[in-house]
């Protein structure tokens, strides 16, 4: 008993401040020293076959669901009952994260395949690069599965996970024990996605942060910037 509570207050109170000082740090080293190497070889250019339908969905798809994480689960409670109440905050959670987190799933599941199958990207790919993807293809979905089990579980039990988020950011010594007895899919998932955070800075996930806004209202034409020359004398 000792023991489980011990790993539990562990994973879940001191392992999201690990993660995150682990985040930052790697983020604010790479961006100071090594700016330049910040951004990720596009497949494309080997091969456009499923790269627009994946990587759309994939990226528009995981920007939508970490939004919906962010706002659900920071959004103090006294602050949306101004709108709607717990159980409307949970049906559409479940709609929201069904839709876009199915969204990811089908569009890393094309990356995935069309990485493996294509022969010239598959010979360009890394190790790392399959794993990454293997990775967060696995954790989205423990994400879906998730979505499933708060479908069927208490407005309590869903309540519970922003409240542990919550008390995490504010240093509350007791946040692992308010999830302690949740679902160990809950916490599989949870686990792997700050696993994902503390290896964020050193992969090609880094992108991310010099990625222009732009590039997701982009029309598919490339803009070039006419250059002038001085004619000589």
């Amino acid at each position: 008993m000792f023991m489980d509570n011990y790993i539990n207050n562990l994973l879940f109170t001191y392992l999201p401040h690990i993660a995150m000082t682990l985040f930052w740090f790697g983020v604010i080293t790479r961006i100071v020293k090594t700016s330049k190497s910040l951004q990720a070889e596009s497949s494309q250019f080997l091969s456009k076959k499923g790269q627009r339908w994946g990587g759309n969905l994939f990226h528009y798809g995981i920007i939508l669901v970490f939004i919906g994480h962010f706002m659900g689960l920071f959004t103090p409670e006294h602050f949306y009952h101004l709108f709607m109440t717990t159980a409307t905050k949970k049906i559409l959670a479940v709609i929201m994260g069904s839709v876009f987190g199915t969204a990811a799933v089908v569009g890393i599941t094309i990356l995935l395949v069309r990485r493996l199958k294509d022969q010239r990207i598959r010979i360009n790919s890394s190790i790392a690069d399959i794993l990454l993807i293997a990775l967060l293809l696995f954790e989205m979905g423990l994400g879906l599965i998730s979505v499933a089990i708060s479908a069927g579980s208490s407005v309590e039990n869903y309540a519970a996970l922003g409240e542990w988020a919550q008390k995490v950011i504010t240093f509350q010594p007791d946040a692992g024990v308010v999830i302690a007895g949740h679902s160990l899919i809950y916490k599989l998932h949870i686990v792997t996605g700050l696993f994902i955070f503390m290896i964020f800075p050193y992969t090609k996930l880094m992108h991310m942060f010099v990625m222009p806004l732009a590039y997701f209202f982009r029309s598919g034409y490339q803009l070039v910037r006419r250059g002038f020359t001085k004619r000589p004398a």
